[in-house]
């Protein structure tokens, strides 16, 4: 396959196409005994030591980066369960130089960022700096017409009513129409062109809020579920309100040190700092587009760059109550996963995905942290058709730990 120049898999509308992010999943799995310490892909984790063996995850791996059917370029993934802990590879981290994908290669998140964020808010209400009943008016005033009537538990749990960016992005045109101040319209379509030239430019997500901020809510706060990247936007800057701090600090200080995270950064837009995995939009006819600086108005919804097995280490300590108290905790438990649940293999387990137009992650944990599994791609499809299908290679990876 080839590396084509930035424009040819987008399609002529750069503002239809934002990076999607997949809902909260909950998966049903068996909690089986066994012990799990922090993972970080070098050392001795909970289970034993990490195993060269298990030659059918490496399968599961290699065939999602070979074949026609593709899901990506490159793959990495951290398993731990009761048969052990087990970090691999496969395929390629650079389609250009054709570098193998090491294991422990960073690459963005996405969306499932959005489980920091809200581990930072629940820690912020655990020391009692905010409370989660509290309105978006209280922290932002002026910033939401009908911020009185939104909480910051609503915007937590996807039932604020507040548009969400695919919505903002099927069908712009009428959006920005509704924005009544000229000068912030010009300004905004000015923002899509210099996207649709270049989509590594960096673009604040206060645009996209500023944008969502003259749109109808799509419901009664609090009486439907709706997914929504720009609530968590706003979490992002309640958090840093209430905490008295930049974002980048209290993600640094209160989650990246404390649980000895040194491969992960809050680092939403423009180049990766860093050693990274290049990231690929597949197209139509299967050529690849190094996309990974196409980031722009990304923020706390989808910020954090890490790897495998420290995305692991975190949701692992954060089940582990190394975060939160129990009672905390149990609330965040209940307010970001509390529906959705499927049979699976193993009992009960908490899951979130996150795409992009360069990478796709999958991340499962169960409730007290001795199963966890975590699979990174540096590609995905333009139309993103083959999302259930890494979703299905992360179960499986799951199920066999």
């Amino acid at each position: 396959m080839s590396v084509t120049k930035p424009a040819s898999p987008r399609p002529a509308n750069r503002l239809r196409v934002l990076p999607l992010v997949t809902l909260a999943v909950v998966l049903s799995v068996a909690v089986l005994a066994g012990s799990l310490l922090r993972p970080d892909g070098t050392s001795e984790t909970g289970h034993g030591k990490l195993r060269a063996g298990r030659p059918e995850l490496q399968r599961m791996l290699d065939d999602v980066v070979t074949g026609r059917d593709r899901l990506a370029p490159g793959a990495t993934a951290f398993v731990s369960g009761p048969r052990g802990t087990w970090v691999g590879s496969a395929g390629v981290a650079d389609v250009a130089t054709r570098d193998a994908m090491p294991p422990a290669a960073r690459m963005r998140l996405q969306s499932v960022s959005k489980i920091y964020t809200a581990a930072l808010i629940f820690q912020l209400a655990q020391e009692r700096r905010l409370h989660v009943g509290d309105t978006v008016e209280h922290w932002l005033p002026g910033v939401l017409p009908y911020g009185r009537r939104i909480t910051i538990r609503q915007l937590l749990m996807m039932r604020s009513g507040i548009v969400d960016l695919a919505d903002l992005m099927r069908d712009s045109a009428r959006y920005l129409d509704r924005v009544h101040d000229r000068k912030l319209r010009s300004q905004l379509k000015a923002i899509g062109r210099r996207i649709d030239t270049n989509p590594a430019a960096e673009v604040s997500p206060l645009w996209l809020i500023r944008l969502a901020a003259w749109q109808p809510l799509l419901f009664t706060p609090g009486t439907q579920d709706h997914y929504s990247g720009i609530g968590y936007e706003l979490l992002g800057l309640i958090a840093a309100r209430a905490g008295a701090k930049p974002l980048p600090d209290l993600y640094r200080e209160r989650i990246f040190k404390p649980l000895g995270l040194r491969q992960t950064a809050y680092d939403p837009q423009g180049p990766i700092s860093g050693p990274h995995a290049r990231g690929y939009l597949i197209g139509a006819n299967g050529t690849m587009t190094d996309a990974t600086n196409w980031h722009w108005l990304a923020g706390a919804a989808a910020g954090i760059v890490s790897n495998a097995s420290e995305t692991a280490a975190f949701l692992v300590d954060l089940m582990r109550g190394r975060l939160l108290e129990r009672r905390w905790l149990e609330d965040m438990r209940r307010d970001i996963w509390r529906s959705g649940a499927a049979s699976g293999c193993a009992g009960k387990a908490y899951g979130w995905g996150g795409a992009g137009d360069a990478y796709k992650t999958d991340a499962f944990v169960n409730a007290d942290g001795t199963r966890v599994a975590v699979l990174l791609l540096n590609g995905r499809r333009y139309d993103g058709r083959d999302d259930m299908a890494a979703k299905r290679t992360m179960t499986a990876l799951y199920c066999a730990a």
